[in-house]
């Protein structure tokens, strides 16, 4: 049996909301706090941006992003999965927190934590928009069956450079001048 508010998502999905007004609202807010952010239409007298201009704009283009079917069922597909690393992130923090016991856990102190983060967040990032718009399925065939073998020893031939040239540049004993 499904529950009442089951029904109500469903009465929701077949309404449109998903497709067009959760799209449009995403798109609008987005679009407008850049605007009003970084002033690029321009500002009045007393140095405020022209909000009446940039909530035109940015109706307009949440328009034509909801107009468009096929960044609407992207964005259906990629935010989940964008909140779902989001929580992953969050979920990191909170075990390397409770690892620190009474410390403060600061990305300021471990900035190599920090970009590993960042870059690891930015490939999912750019892989989850690809899934999105349905790309990333013949990108990996076309690798995996053209150059898949090639390719994975490739990245272990650079790792094993990379690694050979850090251990000679970082692993030597420095000499301490003597004066």
């Amino acid at each position: 049996m499904v529950s009442p508010l089951a029904k109500s998502i469903y009465f929701l999905e077949d309404l449109g909301f998903f497709d067009v007004v959760l799209p449009f609202l995403l798109t609008f807010v987005i679009v407008y706090a850049v605007l009003e952010k970084t002033k690029i239409l321009g500002k009045t007298k007393d140095e405020k941006p022209k909000t009446n201009v940039n909530a035109m704009l940015a109706f307009v283009v949440a328009l034509f992003v909801v107009a468009t079917k096929q960044i609407t069922d992207a964005f259906k597909i990629s935010l989940p999965w964008v909140v779902l690393v989001l929580l992953a992130i969050l979920m990191f923090m909170l075990l390397a927190g409770t690892a620190f016991g009474d410390t403060e856990f600061k990305f300021d102190e471990h900035k190599g934590w920090r970009t590993f983060l960042m870059v690891i967040a930015f490939i999912a990032i750019i892989a989850i928009f690809l899934h999105g718009f349905g790309w990333l399925t013949p990108l990996v065939g076309f690798i995996m069956y053209k150059w898949a073998d090639t390719l994975i020893m490739g990245i272990v031939l650079v790792l094993i450079i990379v690694g050979t040239i850090l251990l000679v540049v970082t692993g030597g004993k420095k000499e301490k001048k003597e004066g």
